[in-house]
């Protein structure tokens, strides 16, 4: 029996060793060079082990030693060979000139038993996802936003009013109060809700909105699939949302579409084009690629919900922190919201948009801290006609199914597109330095049509927080602040390991 055991765990060890000398192989068969992979975890080993994020990883196989001059490099996400560009040419060929060709992400969730997370505009797979993009653009319309507008202004106020409430001289964990804010945001703009999250500690949507970026063990399992190994999403069951999260949200949308459709009340906010859909899906049902359940609209809700609360919060958070580290230019930006807006009480939504200094202080957070710090596509290479290649880099023709990476971070943090790039300058978006800038080298919102749909909503519900704020506060540096952030390395995007702490003034106008 010993001897049995010992020759099938023999057996079982050469055929390891072959099939991973295989796996490993590829990039040294096609002539591509590569970072060397260790057995079982590839090239990921400090994701797998929870050292680095995912979008740190991705940045480090970009400034790997000795591929400085190379346009890619190959890696390998534990077992699977996938591919990290570096040259700006071949981002842009990649997100824009070839996009038929990567037209997917790589990122998947479950489709049999994830609804919420498979159905939504993100993850959404061609061509449901041009569809959907489509239908829910309309949201996103300069006259749609204006329309939405005095709807942000009274949360704007409502912030002002917890800072007030907070008092002169208070530490406060900024990330809390601005996540607050934008959660308070999201649930009126988008669903006609008030969630109170500012008024009330306990608000249910600012616990869920949380809850889905709290990385328990099982979670992080769930997201190591979903970034890496999507092709075990189905065997694995990954969800994006948990369940607690997942029931909270389907009858939180269910209530507001089921209100909608009885009072007939039309306010032109994302739940009317939900209700489009759904008239339009059952008068045509052969129009759509995907039938149209309630589940499927409420995956672009909870999309809308979860993109829109943690990334305008985080960067009204970075924002501050580095206002608070360089005090003259937050001087600077105190002295243009005087100059715009003085003891007025309502700030338009003309007025902010014409603030150039305030635009370069949140493009240049965005430069130093874009939020999801890397983009991914897959290659879906046509069963006939022309096929994708690496030319005039390497005469490779990508695998279907190939993922692709670019690292925004290390792009935006590449002395030879920004120099200094750890300082924080809001001079290099002053427009007397436009022809300074590579604008090719920015990409905070993604690249090409899978770029992010909510950015000006995004931008707009930014500005108006850092205003809010900023026009009858200050903020300093206190003991509790980090002197230099740490990623946490269980967040699926760009997020502080520390609470960053600052201390709020008062001051008048």
């Amino acid at each position: 029996m010993s001897l049995e055991l010992l020759l099938l765990g023999a057996t079982l060890a050469v055929v390891f060793y072959i099939w991973q000398r295989r796996a490993f192989g590829f990039w040294q068969r096609h002539g591509v060079k590569f970072i060397r992979p260790i057995p079982l975890l590839g090239c990921t080993r400090e994701f797998l082990t929870a050292r680095v994020p995912f979008f740190e990883q991705i940045q480090k196989f970009h400034e790997a030693p000795g591929f400085e001059k190379e346009p890619f490099v190959g890696v390998y996400m534990a077992y699977r060979p996938a591919l990290v560009i570096r040259d700006l040419d071949l981002i842009k060929t990649v997100m824009i000139k070839k996009f038929q060709y990567f037209n997917n992400r790589v990122l998947q969730t479950d489709p049999h038993n994830d609804a919420l997370g498979y159905n939504n505009l993100f993850f959404a797979r061609s061509p449901a996802w041009r569809e959907l993009r489509t239908t829910i653009s309309p949201v996103f319309t300069t006259g749609k936003i204006k329309q939405m507008y005095p709807l942000m202004v009274k949360i704007g106020k409502n912030l002002e009013d917890s800072a007030e409430r907070l008092g002169s001289g208070s530490s406060v964990q900024v990330k809390d109060l601005c996540a607050r804010f934008t959660t308070d945001l999201i649930a009126t703009i988008a669903f006609g809700l008030e969630a109170n999250a500012l008024q009330n500690a306990s608000s249910e949507f600012f616990y869920h909105n949380k809850a889905i970026f709290a990385v328990t063990l099982r979670r992080a399992i769930d997201f190591a699939i979903i970034f890496m190994l999507p092709a075990f999403a189905s065997l694995a069951r990954v969800k994006l949302f948990s369940k607690e999260t997942t029931k909270f949200i389907r009858s939180s949308i269910n209530y507001v579409l089921a209100e909608r459709e009885r009072t007939g009340q039309k306010r032109n906010d994302l739940v009317d084009i939900l209700l489009a859909l759904k008239r339009e899906a059952a008068a045509n049902p052969q129009k759509l690629s995907t039938p149209v359940d309630l589940d499927y609209l409420v995956a672009q809700a909870a999309i809308f919900q979860t993109a829109g609360f943690e990334t305008s919060s985080s960067t009204m958070t970075l924002t501050l922190y580095e206002l608070a580290r360089n005090e003259a230019l937050q001087d600077r930006l105190r002295q243009e919201i005087t100059d715009y807006f003085g003891d007025e009480e309502h700030i338009s939504y003309e007025r902010i948009q014409e603030m150039a200094y305030l635009s370069q202080v949140v493009n240049e957070t965005l430069r130093k801290y874009p939020i999801v710090g890397y983009i991914e596509r897959e290659c879906s290479q046509p069963a006939e006609g022309e096929r994708f290649t690496l030319e005039p880099f390497h005469n490779m023709e990508l695998p279907h199914g190939m993922s692709i990476y670019m690292s925004t971070l290390a792009v935006h943090r590449d002395p030879q597109y920004w120099p200094e790039p750890d300082k924080f300058d809001p001079e290099r978006f002053d427009p007397a330095n436009r022809d300074k800038l590579n604008m090719d080298a920015y990409m905070p919102f993604g690249v090409g049509p899978r770029n992010c749909i909510g950015m000006r909503l995004g931008l707009l519900q930014s500005k108006l927080g850092l205003v809010h704020l900023l026009r009858n506060h200050r903020v300093h540096t206190c003991d509790q602040t980090v002197k230099k952030i740490e990623w946490a390395a269980t967040s699926p995007v760009i997020a502080s390991k520390h609470d960053i702490v600052l201390r709020l003034e008062k001051v008048s106008v």
